[in-house]
């Protein structure tokens, strides 16, 4: 049995006017598709292995040597990051400890293992960002 994806309410809130508009990649029907299934929780609730906005996250390729981070971050924001309206943004919100993502490449799908989240603002109590 699969689990529902977990979402923090205020990564909804910030991200369905993301989504408004008549956009049809894969990337927002994605991020449609998980916001309709997902769990959605306040932020204070986040378990702290769930990839949200503003995480830093440490994942691997499949036959990679090296691990690479992210920040995933709004596609509006200041601060340099992986877009959560690019393919692998979009497979990694909601994403565990753990889990193996896909993400639509510009040939080929990809698949992802999320090492480990180095920094989440909800387990750090930064509710603002």
């Amino acid at each position: 049995m699969t689990t529902r994806p977990i979402v923090s309410t205020l990564d909804i809130a910030r991200i369905e006017p993301l989504l408004l508009g008549s956009w049809t990649d894969a990337p927002v029907l994605r991020l449609r598709s998980l916001l309709e299934r997902a769990r959605k929780v306040a932020p204070p609730r986040v378990p702290p292995d769930v990839v949200t906005m503003n995480s830093r996250v440490r994942v691997r390729y499949p036959g990679d040597e090296e691990a690479e981070a992210f920040d995933l971050a709004f596609p509006n924001s200041d601060a340099p990051g992986l877009s959560v309206l690019s393919p692998l943004g979009a497979a990694l919100l909601g994403a565990r400890e753990g889990d193996i993502v896909e993400c639509a490449g510009s040939r080929v799908s990809r698949r992802v293992t999320v090492e480990r989240i180095e920094y989440q603002p909800e387990r750090e109590r930064h509710f603002d960002r």
